[in-house]
């Protein structure tokens, strides 16, 4: 097949902006951390690759399941012979809050043995590690599996490698799920199709061989970047009910890659789409609910059949959706395209004597436990500050990270704030932990299960940024107002769930990048954007209020995800997006119980106001909308 210029630039792209492999994972815990070693008694799993770890896997997941716990497999083949996993859950229950932590995706392998029992049926598959299968519930959530292999083994065609469910937040990140069987034989790699899943998400994730890649079922939100799918038997990614937005899919399959159907939403962004047999067609969808971006394929003979059955040849798709774009004031019907920026990392401390501890003894006066733990570690050279898991009482004043400092973990602890003086109610108040003088160019914050608590006020502000370094947020459920706007900083936000009443502000000349962004809230603005530049990539929403005020130049660009309104009896009832004298663009699904927006969009440019009503959609979906005028680009 020709490749056109289009198809060389959007390779190009691709290729400029690829993340490098990492170097070899050594992620390594210090005593007092609270991670749940499986090698060590009462578990005595032995990862030699012949020792049958089955029951001491399980044995570790029935004790520790509910527990805001992480299980963690240091480098070795751990030989498992049946299921293991959470099985039959119940809705509400204990059967949720795990994270399973190997030492390295490469040297961390939970082994399904070769021609195990039950696993050879591929019309009644059996799930091979289970973070959740059970009843219907929103509530099994930071469900974590991070940097190991599973491997279904050979002679198990009915083996599936990983049923993953979380809600809210949970992500599955530098795993690899294969198929050792010389033809590939599994019934699916990455298993999604536990009802309600999500929001989560899936990143640098590695498929092998199957029938089936990846199967979703009815969700809220699902967000996959750097998803890698390879060799599969008759379909990659099976998107069924699920609301989809996947970055940076890369695909070497001779079979179709992307089949959506049954009310599924998909936002496909910078695919690269290879190894396709020409008498078949990369992407098949059946709904009107899709949103595709520089896409691009090769040895297939068509790149898409859309809904009403089209098919389209080119090599290339730079942009298209099926459905009616918006835009009020004559902006090109075309998205923003702001620039994308991987979210950078920090280097794993392997020198446990650089790792700080902060554990439930130091409960009482926390906050000047924590400030002094930063303050003789700045003076000492240490790099990262753990809370071992737990729900920790009370921060009462305000706490200065500076120094060495480039990490902040959690370890899937809440952490409760309380403002009995009410010292931080002010606009000029410091927020909970402010960030300045820092050594390293980035501070990473993750793993905390609540960060704020249950009963964290509105009003106090939990992040503040004068370093003039980048900020990451990951993995993080946020109380009170998330952040400060911090003219001309930079944040990147993933898997991050703000609690009701939280606001994301980002003031002029700040630029943040989310990647599965949550906020929950039945009043005030969720996204306040005044000047500064937001993209986001899978928004999932809760709550019938303004989700975005957008204003003075501000520049915001929207893709995929999901408005879910669940709350009922609300009188309030503002415009889902509004818009003054700003660039956005926005491509979204709605779902609700029973009181949907009427306004979706309130724009206002030189003094004019114009709206897009609900009623102006078809399908209660919004393919594409640009804010801004005719000149705008």
């Amino acid at each position: 097949m020709k490749k056109t210029s289009a198809y060389r630039a959007i390779a190009a792209a691709i290729a400029a902006t690829s993340v490098q492999p990492a170097a070899a994972e050594n992620i390594v815990f210090p005593p007092g951390a609270g991670v749940v070693d499986i090698t060590q008694p009462p578990f005595n799993a032995v990862g030699d690759g012949r020792t049958d770890c089955t029951e001491a896997i399980q044995k570790a997941v029935d004790q520790y399941r509910g527990r805001n716990r992480t299980l963690y497999f240091p480098n070795g083949v751990y030989l498992i012979s049946d299921s293991v996993g959470i099985f039959g859950g119940k809705a509400h229950s204990r059967d949720r809050f795990l994270t399973w932590q190997g030492q390295s995706e490469a040297g961390t392998i939970i082994k399904l043995k070769d021609h195990a029992s039950g696993f050879d049926n591929p019309d009644k598959p059996k799930i091979v590690v289970s973070i959740y299968e059970g009843e219907s519930t929103g509530d099994v959530m930071h469900s974590c599996v991070r940097n190991l292999t599973i491997d279904v083994g050979a002679g198990n065609p009915g083996a599936v490698g990983l049923r993953f469910m979380t809600n809210n937040v949970g992500m599955v990140e530098r795993v690899t799920i294969r198929s050792s069987d010389p033809a590939g034989a599994g019934a699916i790699g990455l298993d999604m199709r536990q009802s309600q899943n999500g929001p989560g998400l899936v990143q640098r994730v590695t498929v092998r061989g199957f029938d089936y890649g990846v199967r979703t079922g009815n969700s809220f939100s699902l967000v996959f970047e750097h998803l890698t799918l390879e060799n599969q038997r008759v379909l990659a990614f099976d998107n069924r009910t699920a609301r989809t937005t996947i970055r940076r899919l890369r695909s070497r399959n001779r079979i179709p890659v992307l089949r959506t159907r049954e009310h599924g939403h998909l936002t496909l962004v910078e695919a690269e789409l290879t190894g396709g047999d020409p008498a078949e067609t990369a992407i098949i969808n059946e709904t009107r609910m899709v949103y595709l971006r520089d896409v691009r394929q090769e040895g297939y003979g068509h790149i898409l059949r859309d809904a009403d059955g089209n098919l389209h040849a080119e090599s290339v798709l730079p942009e298209w959706f099926e459905g009616q774009g918006h835009s009020l004031f004559g902006a090109p019907l075309a998205s923003l395209r702001l620039p994308i920026e991987e979210t950078p990392e920090v280097p794993w401390e392997e020198d446990l004597n650089k790792w700080i501890v902060i554990d439930k003894t130091q409960d009482d006066a926390l906050a000047a436990h924590i400030q002094e733990a930063i303050d003789a570690g700045a003076r000492e050279g240490k790099t990262t500050l753990c809370f071992s898991p737990g729900e920790y009482r009370t921060i009462d004043r305000p706490i200065r990270v500076h120094g060495s400092i480039n990490r902040i973990i959690g370890m899937t602890s809440i952490v409760n704030v309380r403002d009995p003086a009410l010292r931080f109610l002010d606009d000029d108040a410091p927020a909970i932990f402010t960030f300045e003088d820092l050594r390293s160019d980035v501070l990473i914050v993750e793993r905390f299960f609540l960060l704020g608590g249950w009963k964290c006020p509105p009003h106090v502000t939990m992040f503040e940024n004068r370093s003039g370094k980048t900020i990451v947020l990951r993995n993080v459920g946020v109380g009170g107002t998330m952040k400060k706007a911090d003219p001309g900083g930079r944040w990147f936000i993933e898997d991050v769930s703000p609690a009701r009443k939280s606001t994301l502000r980002i003031g002029k000349g700040e630029r943040v990048w989310a990647r599965q962004y949550n906020p929950e809230s039945p009043e005030g603005v969720m996204m306040a954007v005044n000047g500064g530049q937001l993209w986001i990539l899978g928004l999932k929403t809760e709550g019938r209020t303004v989700h975005l005020d957008a204003r003075n130049g501000a520049r915001v660009e929207m893709l995929g995800g999901v408005v879910y309104q669940s709350w009922a009896d609300q009188s309030y009832n503002p415009p889902l997006l509004r818009i003054r004298d700003s660039e956005v663009s926005a491509t979204l699904g709605f779902y609700h119980h029973d009181q949907p927006f009427a306004v979706i969009v309130e724009e206002t440019r030189d003094g004019a106001t114009r709206i897009l009503k609900r009623s102006d959609l078809k399908h209660y979906h919004l393919p594409l909308y640009r804010a801004g005028g005719p000149g705008e680009k």
